[in-house]
């Protein structure tokens, strides 16, 4: 008898484990068991190749290319990563949270809107006093838009929710992601609020952030593009939200539809000019080195997140390339 309720209880412990972990979206790219890993082909190698090409010698360029081309080097996230030194970007952009797992915020004439909300258990350890440290009311979060309904992005949206009255914005697919239908209310995900379409850019503060469709990692995941200040000039910056870091987890259906996110995504970039790259999970864009060299700009230099709209653009063509091998391989 003793030994039964022991495993009653034990397959009711794993049953709660399996819960939270799909409650919080952790690993929630997957579309299934996706093929075994293949060696490369005629095919993939061409794919490499048009990668290696574009990147050439520019080593920001380099970085994807070694990070997605290289299969021994995807990886996910590290959430016991270093927690990253809150810093100021841009006159109006900040970086907070996790070094692979960052939060941005951007101040306006209204109060401050960040993108994502870092992990649950770190908002009051991590966010809340970096944001401090930086100068920025946590109060004055008006605005949280959500990259992507996994735990590591909407994580903190409900505290802020809670203590702030902070809107909590993402597409209707992943708030279905963040909350399922028919489900309890758990207090450690946000109540469904906005919800944000492409096509109907969200204006506050004086800034225009237009949020573009990008399948693939998540079925509703979010790219953002908007206006930064630099030195008082008016740049265009992208983030693409939804990244998937770890290809073997996707299947290849889910690889093409990303493919085609990338596309589209792209279409929208050039026609707007992005040219400062933002990421929130920073582990393929040489962030660490461009945080480097931003603590050394002498008065006049570049900000070396500022690429440029043709180096932009050719990251993600690389990154597509790099993915686009990985579907060769497999077929």
């Amino acid at each position: 008898m003793a030994k039964r309720i022991l495993f009653v209880v034990s397959t009711l412990m794993v049953s709660v484990v399996l819960i939270a972990l799909i409650a919080f979206g952790q690993g929630r790219g997957e579309r299934g068991t996706p093929p075994p890993a293949r060696p490369d082909n005629p095919q993939s190698l061409a794919q490499i190749d048009a990668a290696r090409k574009i990147a050439g010698d520019d080593a920001f360029l380099r970085k994807p290319f070694d990070f997605f081309c290289v299969t021994a080097n995807t990886r996910a996230n590290d959430s016991n990563a270093p927690e990253l030194e809150p810093v100021q970007l841009f006159d109006d952009v900040y970086a907070v949270g996790n070094s692979e797992t960052t939060v941005y915020a951007i101040t306006t004439s209204d109060g401050i809107v960040l993108i994502d909300a870092g992990y649950p258990e770190r908002v009051e350890s991590v966010l809340i006093p970096g944001l401090r440290k930086l100068g920025l009311d946590p109060a004055r979060v008006k605005y949280i838009l959500v990259g992507h309904g996994h735990g590591d992005h909407f994580g903190g949206a409900r505290y802020f929710q809670d203590h702030y009255a902070t809107r909590i914005a993402t597409t209707a697919a992943d708030w279905d992601l963040i909350n399922p239908p028919n489900q309890p209310a758990n207090q450690a995900r946000p109540k469904k609020d906005v919800v944000l379409s492409e096509g109907q850019p969200l204006r506050f503060g004086g800034l225009t952030f237009t949020p573009i469709l990008i399948p693939g990692h998540t079925p509703g995941s979010l790219a953002f593009i908007f206006p930064v200040r630099d030195k008082g000039k008016v740049r265009i910056a992208g983030l693409f939200g939804g990244t998937a870091l770890t290809l073997n987890r996707l299947t290849t259906d889910a690889l093409k539809q990303y493919i085609g996110s990338i596309g589209h995504y792209l279409e929208a970039a050039k026609k707007m000019n992005v040219e400062v790259e933002l990421q929130n999970h920073p582990i393929f864009d040489g962030m660490p080195e461009r945080l480097a060299q931003l603590k050394k700009l002498k008065p006049g230099a570049a900000n070396p997140f500022v690429v440029g709209t043709d180096r932009y653009i050719k990251m993600w063509n690389i990154v597509s390339q790099c993915i686009q091998a990985e579907i060769a391989r497999r077929e």
